[in-house]
């Protein structure tokens, strides 16, 4: 478990790594929406925080991806982005 910041400092968030894997590998979000047969909203929503995945979803994208779901989905970095 993180340790805590200093009263009254949040914590950065870590982010998924969803992006980083697409760029790397040129695909784009309807792509792996479509290899994963995911919604490409929903997969965008995922890459930029807005939406949390599923035990499901992680799994779906780590599979159409080939690699394990914590290399998509790091330990804590399931938080969800707050609104401005």
């Amino acid at each position: 478990m993180p340790a805590a910041g200093p009263p009254g400092q949040a914590l950065p968030v870590r982010r998924n790594t969803l992006s980083a894997v697409l760029a790397a590998r040129g695909w784009t979000d309807a792509e792996l929406a479509s290899r994963a047969a995911l919604d490409r909203a929903h997969v965008n929503q995922l890459k930029n925080g807005r939406a949390l995945p599923t035990v499901a979803t992680a799994l779906a994208i780590a599979g159409a991806l080939g690699i394990a779901v914590d290399a998509v989905f790091p330990p804590g970095s399931v938080v969800r982005r707050r609104r401005r």
